[in-house]
This record gives C-alpha cells, structure tokens and sequence, in this order.
C-alpha cells in the first residue's frame, strides 16, 4: 500500500501492518460491465450476435436431436446447443446464492489502490475510473435464491455496516468519507463443494452448464466461455 506507513502504537486509527499483493506489472482490476459489454461488443463484430431477452421454458427436440428452445412468451429459437449460465439463478444442481450488498462512494480522484481491509469488518474496495470506489463486505449465508434478477433487496442495515466500516478503515475525513451515490445488492452463485459447475447435462442432450464461479466469475469467466465453446464445438 504505497505512501501508507504501518504505525507502532495501537490505537483504533492506526495500520498495524498492511502486505502489497502486487502492482501494475503483476495484477489489474477488471470493472465487471465494461467487460462484459467490450465482449459483447466483440462478439457482435465476428459473429454477429445479438441478445434476445426471455426466459427458457423447454429446450425443443426433434428425434433427440436438440433444435432450439422455447421462450416463456412462446417465442422459439432454433440453435444446436443450449448453454445454462445463468449464476445463482441456474436450476439445474445445486446452487445458491450468497449476498452481498455494496456501495459506490465518490472520490474527489481517481483512485489507484484496490484494498482488502482486515479488521473493522474487513470492508473491500475497488477503485473504478469515474472517480468512485466499489465498497462491499459483510456477506449473507448461502440461500437457494428466491429473489428475480434484478429486483433484489437492498437492506440498509447492512448499507450501514459497509459505509461505517470503511469510514472507520479509510479515517472520517479520508477518501471514502463522501455519501453513497449508488447502493445495491448482488448474490454469488455457490456450489456445495466451492467448484464452478461446468459441462454437459447427461439428462439432457445438447444441454450444458457454467456457473457457480463464487467471486471468481469475471476472473474465470472468459476462460470458462472459451472452454465450454470448445466442449460443445468439439465434445472434449
């Protein structure tokens, strides 16, 4: 943590000690939706993708042969495979969903240091590039989710707990000391074993699955699209 010096005394404002995990050489920070739209944007210029939203009812088969799906709405959509990645949402095994809430607090600079704080509730945070800083912590139990995709409850108890905690973290006056502009709510999609769910449904032909990344979805997630294309372009 540059230009920060542990302190020898022990009092509630002090850093006792603090251990770099890397810098711009080593590691980076990837803003979640700007991945995914610079993705999409990708795929729309090499194959011509588009998005349709709805939810699936029935994958369709003719002579066990899959050959597209059927919508909620009643609209049919032809295609040779059908890919479940739909994080704690996904109903097939045995996911849950585990919830976090956040908050974006303006900065009066871009900040450059993601931190992961232990102690005072071990709040994180990540520095985003319109000069505000992602801020989460203090997780629910995992749940079989029951809330739609989004519409989750932002509770602001727990609101609270991450503001306060960052506050007493970063000092009263400190760089997270504005008011949230933005507060919400996420789950993370979590398997019994913690291991990311992937490959084909033996119940179902053509049918595959990706997901329970936990936290780690935007890290492994185009490593996981990668392969998933590869096991159902080439079976392995």
């Amino acid at each position: 943590l540059a230009g920060v010096d542990a302190q020898d005394d022990e009092s509630d404002d002090s850093v006792l000690g603090m251990q770099s995990l890397g810098d711009e050489d080593t590691i980076a920070q990837v803003h979640p939706k700007m991945l995914c739209d610079a993705l999409f944007e990708e795929a729309k210029k090499a194959a011509g993708c588009e998005i349709i939203k709805g939810e699936v009812d029935v994958p369709l088969y003719v002579k066990d042969k899959l050959v597209g799906i059927k919508l909620k709405d009643g609209t049919e959509i032809s295609g040779d495979a059908l890919l479940y990645a739909c994080g704690p949402w996904t109903k097939q095994g045995v996911m849950l969903g585990v919830k976090y809430h956040s908050v974006h607090i303006p900065t009066e600079r871009i900040l450059n240091q993601a931190v992961f704080f232990s102690g005072c509730g071990d709040p994180e945070v990540y520095p985003r590039p319109d000069k505000t800083a992602y801020c989460c912590g203090f997780p629910d139990s995992p749940v079989k989710v029951s809330e739609s995709p989004g519409e989750e409850e932002v509770r602001q108890e727990k609101v609270d707990e991450i503001v306060n905690a960052v506050r007493s973290a970063s000092g009263k006056d400190g760089a997270l000391s504005a008011e949230p502009c933005l507060t919400q709510s996420c789950y993370l999609p979590s398997t019994p074993d913690g291991l990311p769910m992937m490959g084909e449904i033996s119940t179902q032909k053509g049918c595959y699955v990706a997901a329970g990344h936990s936290c780690w979805g935007i890290l492994l997630g185009p490593g996981s699209g990668e392969t998933m294309a590869n096991v159902i372009a080439t079976g392995k």
